[in-house]
């Protein structure tokens, strides 16, 4: 009896704890910036600094708070206008409203994952010095 109640326990748990959002787009997003730069840049994001890349280059945000986030730029003999993230709802948020309920869209919203960027690709001029 405490074998099926713990198979029972752990099956609930799965359904209850996972959700559309969170399983399908967790993780952290993927920007990809694109530019015309002819030497190697250094992007910080929230999460990670790069150093010494080519653009074009993939680099990764948090998923928390993505409104208003900045990726910053800098090279050598360059500057570059900070891109500013901008969120939107998530599409697997609704598959899960439609089979999880209530439940599934709570810990979609504890994880934040109701939310993406806007944007992923963005391209990015070099401004002189």
């Amino acid at each position: 009896m405490k074998y099926i109640y713990r198979i029972v326990t752990l099956v609930l748990s799965t359904v209850l704890l996972s959700s559309c959002a969170t399983i399908f787009a967790g993780g952290s997003p993927k920007i990809l910036i694109e530019g015309n730069v002819d030497e190697p840049v250094t992007i910080t994001t929230d999460k990670q600094v790069y150093n010494n890349v080519s653009l074009p280059a993939i680099v990764e945000v948090k998923r928390h708070a993505i409104d208003g986030k900045r990726i910053h730029i800098e090279s050598e003999h360059y500057k570059f206008n900070d891109i500013v993230l901008q969120k939107k709802l998530e599409g697997w948020t609704w598959g899960n409203i439609f089979t999880g309920g209530v439940p599934g869209w709570l810990i979609d919203m504890g994880t934040n994952c109701v939310s993406k960027p806007r944007k992923i690709q963005y391209d990015v001029t070099p401004l002189p010095k």
